[in-house]
């Protein structure tokens, strides 16, 4: 079925203390693809390499083209491996208040703290419609085979598949694509085309993600986004258009495709613009919990927490550091093992970089995995960094029925208050943090 297996591994050059083959015993029917090597590096030391040798001085005239210059540092960000404030500073550093260098890139960097802001206040909300659809068109809920397999028989759906599925990296632009396409030409349900790409992106979380895919759908935007094929060939340079014999849906006019997709829907035109063989699910870890030096406190390293400068790591230097799985949710949404080996390199990473902090991978729902931890180590307190994540806060807070809990406060890259309903408005409050000057009057929003 779906595709797995790592596509042009990387050498990994850094001694690795996370034994990968017993991770993969004990993420047993947990993920897809083959155990191994992953296809992109993970880890600040990474992060901040590709940070260091980036120059945006073309980004706010190519990002929308595939081949344009593009950070990569988005899989970081999720994983906070650097946070949005750090690459900001060091921009600015390297670069000055140069505006016409930076100010584009900080606005679209601008878009992951504002999903960020949407998580916090809807919660769990987030992953159901936030509005009324724009349409009356109806959705199912299922993975078609053909996606399933990457054969669609159309070459750019195929192309944006194969990238999915083998590497967990897609251009934004052709993530708009491939939800329009999801959406609104095979009649699907958004929540399961986000749950796709939530098991398979490096930088798949529910933020972001799932934003993303209601602003397509029209659930999070005063209108859905499609596209037709002169966007596509356009902004792809024509390489999957040129020799396409496919019969291509894409092919007409915005206002034809309009009424194609939506039929008499007052829905406002959009602006142009088989996994390998894996074990069955293993037990659930019990007992007196893993193996672990004594401590009073502890740290709770969470996926979107993993780095040495998370604010509960660097507030206990020499604290056990435990990272947990959470193997429910995962048997429930496999992941790719390439976002399971992203996150290993992340540990590896830390514990080659603090050695003095212990690293211990444990498994599990997440409160009982971490407080197991705890009870281990003989610990009464427990630190993390603060997370909009549902599954984090929710386990902090049933975790703080046992023990003292602290969450440490995360920068963020602007502070906005109230409900976070459009982009626009967010950004007119935002943008003299995030850049020192004021949003730019009548400018286009989308993305």
């Amino acid at each position: 079925m779906i595709p797995g297996g790592p596509a042009g591994a990387y050498e990994w050059g850094m001694t690795r203390t996370i034994d990968r083959d017993a991770i993969a015993r004990l993420l047993a029917g947990c993920f897809t693809g083959s155990p191994g090597p992953g296809v992109v590096p993970g880890g600040r030391t990474e992060a901040l390499r590709l940070l260091e040798a980036y120059d945006p001085s073309g980004y706010g005239r190519g990002r929308n083209h595939l081949q344009g210059p593009v950070s990569r540092l988005s899989p970081y960000l999720r994983h906070g491996m650097v946070s949005a404030v750090e690459v900001r500073d060091r921009l600015r550093e390297r670069f000055g208040a140069d505006p016409a260098r930076l100010d584009e890139f900080f606005r679209q960097l601008a878009w992951r703290d504002f999903f960020s802001k949407v998580l916090a206040w809807h919660g769990r909300g987030l992953e159901d419609d936030i509005e009324e659809p724009k349409h009356p068109v109806p959705r199912e809920r299922r993975l078609p085979l053909d996606i399933a397999e990457g054969n669609t028989g159309l070459p750019c759906v195929d192309g944006m598949l194969g990238e999915l599925y083998g590497g967990g990296h897609l251009h934004n632009h052709a993530r708009l694509w491939f939800a329009a396409y999801w959406c609104h030409f095979r009649g699907l349900d958004w929540r399961e085309g986000a749950r796709l790409f939530r098991r398979f992106l490096l930088d798949g979380d529910t933020a972001s993600n799932f934003s993303s895919w209601q602003w397509v759908e029209g659930t999070f935007a005063s209108k859905p986004y499609f596209m037709n094929r002169e966007n596509i060939e356009n902004f792809s340079g024509g390489s999957w258009c040129r020799g396409c014999r496919a019969s291509c849906p894409f092919d007409r006019s915005y206002p034809e495709l309009q009424r194609i997709l939506f039929g008499a829907s007052l829905a406002p035109l959009a602006g142009l613009g088989g996994a390998a063989g894996v074990p069955g699910p293993a037990p659930e870890a019990g007992g007196d919990g893993p193996a672990m030096p004594p401590a009073a406190e502890i740290v709770w390293m969470h996926d979107g927490a993993m780095s040495r400068e998370s604010p509960a790591v660097r507030a206990n230097p020499g604290s056990p550091v435990v990272f947990a799985f959470d193997t429910p949710a995962m048997r429930a949404e496999p992941s790719a093992w390439h976002r399971v080996a992203f996150m290993l390199d992340g540990l590896d990473d830390l514990a080659a970089r603090q050695p003095g902090s212990p690293v211990v991978v444990v498994a599990g729902e997440l409160a009982e995995a971490v407080g197991r931890a705890a009870r281990a180590a003989g610990a009464g307190t427990i630190h993390l960094d603060a997370s909009a994540e549902p599954a984090v806060s929710e386990a902090a807070a049933r975790l703080g029925e046992r023990f003292r809990v602290v969450e440490h406060a995360v920068a963020a890259l602007a502070v906005v208050e109230g409900e976070p309903r459009r982009f626009s408005r967010y950004w007119e409050k935002a943008a003299p943090q995030v850049t020192g000057r004021r949003a730019e009057r009548g400018a286009r929003w989308h993305r």
